[in-house]
C-alpha cells in the first residue's frame, strides 16, 4: 500500500517539478549534474556493450570505499566496465576525481519512474550495486525489471534510523526483497537488515569495505611536502579537528583557546563535515578574537601565517591527518553519529571523539579494544588529552601505532570479499541471459 503510494505521488509530482529541473539543467549546461539527476547523459556514454556494474555511492565517504572496491575489483577481474554514481556534487566531483580515469561517472537519477525506467533501459547494467542503504524503490524496480541482479554492499542501518525503518517495514520488505545478495558490516547489522524484511539466506557478513579502502590511501610523501609547504617544523604539535557538525565549533573553539596557553607553537586544522560549517567556525573563531587563515588561500600561494587554517574547501582532511600529532574527528561531541574515526588511524594517528559514534560502532569497539582511541565527553576532556599528547609525545606515537593495528584487524579484506560477491552475481546474470 505504502510503496504503491509512492510510486503514485512520484509519478504525479515529476511533471510538475520537470520545468524547474529544466531550468536549473539548461542553467548549468548539457553535461550537468542536474541534467544528469534527469537520466540526460552523454550519447557517448552509450557506446559499447552494457555496464558490468552499476556502482552508486552517494556522497564523498561512499566513493571512498566504492574507490577499494574497483581497486580489488581490478585485482580479481581486470577489465570489468564500471559505471560509478553519486548523488551530491561534493561526492560527483570526488568520484571524478579518483575515479574517473577509471570508471565512467554519472550522476545518480531523481527517483521518478519516468526518468529512472528510461535510464534503466538505456544502460542495463549486469549488476546493480548499492552502497550502505540507498534505497530508491522506483529506480531498484526499473533496473530489476530489466534483468540486472542487484546487490547491496557494506550494509548498515544505524540505530538511529532503524526506528523509522521499522516503522515503514511495508516500503522497506518489498524494496530490500529486490537484492540478490546483501553484504552487512556486522552481526548487528545482519540482525536490523533481517528485521526490515531482508531474507535471512540472503545475508552475508563480510565486514565493512571502508575500512579496507583507508590501509593504502595514505600517503607519506605527500604528507612530508605539505608539512613543508605549510612550514611547519618537525617537533611543533599538530591538532586536526576532522568533521566538525553543528554544535561542536564553540566546543572545539574553547577547547583551542585553552590548549593554546599550554602550547603556543600548536598549529590547529579546522575542518567541518560540511561547508556550511565554514560560517559557524568563523563566527566562533571571531567572537573569541583569533585570528585564522583559510585553506584557499594557502592553496592559491599564500604562505600559512596564522597558527589556526580552517580549511574552506572538500577534499584536505584525509591528507591533513597524516600531519597530526593528535587528531579529534567531530560528529561525536554532538548527537550526530558520529564520522570516520579510523581515517585518522590510518595514518598511525592517536584518535579522540565524543561519546556520540553510533554510526561507527564497530569502529570504535575496535580502537578502543586496541587502546588506541580515546573517549571524551565534553571539551575538558578533550583539552585534558591534548595536553597529555602534546606533552608526552612517545605516548602519542603508541597509541597511534595501535590505532593502526586495530584498523588493520577490522578492514579484514571486506573490500575483496565483497568484490567475490559481485563476481558471483555478474556470473549469474549472464547465466539468465544465456
Amino acid at each position: 500500500m505504502i510503496l504503491g503510494c509512492y510510486k503514485l505521488i512520484a509519478g504525479v509530482c515529476y511533471p510538475i517539478f520537470k520545468p524547474a529541473f529544466l531550468i536549473k539543467a539548461k542553467l548549468e549546461g548539457p553535461d550537468s549534474l542536474w541534467a544528469g539527476r534527469l537520466g540526460v547523459l552523454p550519447e557517448a556514454i552509450y557506446e559499447g556493450p552494457p555496464p558490468d556494474l552499476w556502482l552508486q555511492a552517494v556522497s564523498v565517504g561512499e566513493v571512498n570505499v566504492a574507490e577499494a572496491l574497483v581497486k580489488a575489483l581490478d585485482r580479481i577481474a581486470p577489465g570489468f566496465k564500471i559505471f560509478v554514481s553519486s548523488s551530491t556534487p561534493a561526492g560527483f566531483a570526488r568520484a571524478q576525481s579518483l575515479l574517473g580515469d577509471r570508471c565512467v561517472v554519472i550522476p545518480f537519477p531523481l527517483d521518478f519512474p519516468q526518468v529512472v525506467r528510461r535510464l534503466a533501459k538505456q544502460l542495463r547494467p549486469r549488476v546493480y550495486a548499492s552502497l550502505e542503504t540507498e534505497l530508491w524503490p522506483n529506480l531498484l524496480h526499473a533496473i530489476k525489471a530489466k534483468g540486472s541482479r542487484m546487490v547491496l554492499l557494506n550494509g548498515r542501518i544505524s540505530q538511529r534510523s532503524f526506528p523509522l525503518y521499522k516503522r515503514v517495514k511495508s516500503l522497506t520488505a518489498p524494496v530490500l526483497s529486490c537484492f540478490s545478495k546483501f553484504c552487512a558490516i556486522s552481526d548487528i547489522h545482519a540482525q536490523r537488515l533481517e528485521e526490515l524484511g531482508a531474507p535471512r539466506d540472503r545475508i552475508l557478513i563480510t565486514g565493512n569495505a571502508k575500512f579496507e579502502g583507508l590501509l593504502d590511501r595514505p600517503s607519506f610523501k605527500k604528507a612530508e611536502y605539505l608539512k613543508n609547504k605549510l612550514d611547519i617544523k618537525r617537533d611543533v604539535p599538530v591538532w586536526v579537528a576532522g568533521s566538525i557538525r553543528g554544535g561542536e565549533e564553540p566546543l572545539v573553539v574553547k577547547a583551542y583557546s585553552k590548549i593554546r596557553m599550554k602550547h603556543p607553537e600548536l598549529v590547529v586544522f579546522l575542518v567541518p563535515r560540511h561547508l556550511e560549517g565554514v560560517e559557524r567556525i568563523e563566527a566562533a573563531l571571531k567572537n573569541a578574537g583569533f585570528p585564522y587563515q583559510l585553506w584557499s588561500e594557502i592553496e592559491m600561494g599564500k604562505p600559512r601565517r596564522c597558527h589556526i587554517v580552517l580549511v574552506d574547501v572538500i577534499g584536505p582532511l584525509f591528507d591533513l591527518y597524516g600531519l597530526a600529532t593528535v587528531a579529534f574527528v567531530g560528529g561525536s561531541l554532538v548527537p550526530k553519529g558520529g564520522q570516520n574515526i579510523m581515517e585518522p588511524a590510518a595514518w598511525g594517528c592517536p584518535v579522540i571523539y565524543g561519546p556520540h559514534t553510533e554510526n561507527f560502532d564497530d569502529a570504535r569497539v575496535s580502537l578502543d579494544k586496541a587502546e588506541g582511541g580515546i573517549a571524551v565527553v565534553d571539551e575538558e576532556g578533550l583539552v585534558k588529552n591534548l595536553d597529555l599528547l602534546f606533552k608526552n609525545m612517545s605516548l602519542a606515537k603508541e597509541i597511534g601505532k595501535r590505532a593502526r593495528k586495530a584498523l588493520e584487524e577490522i578492514a579484514q579484506g571486506a573490500a575483496s570479499k565483497q568484490a567475490e560477491v559481485i563476481l558471483e552475481q555478474f556470473r549469474k546474470s549472464k547465466t539468465i541471459e544465456d
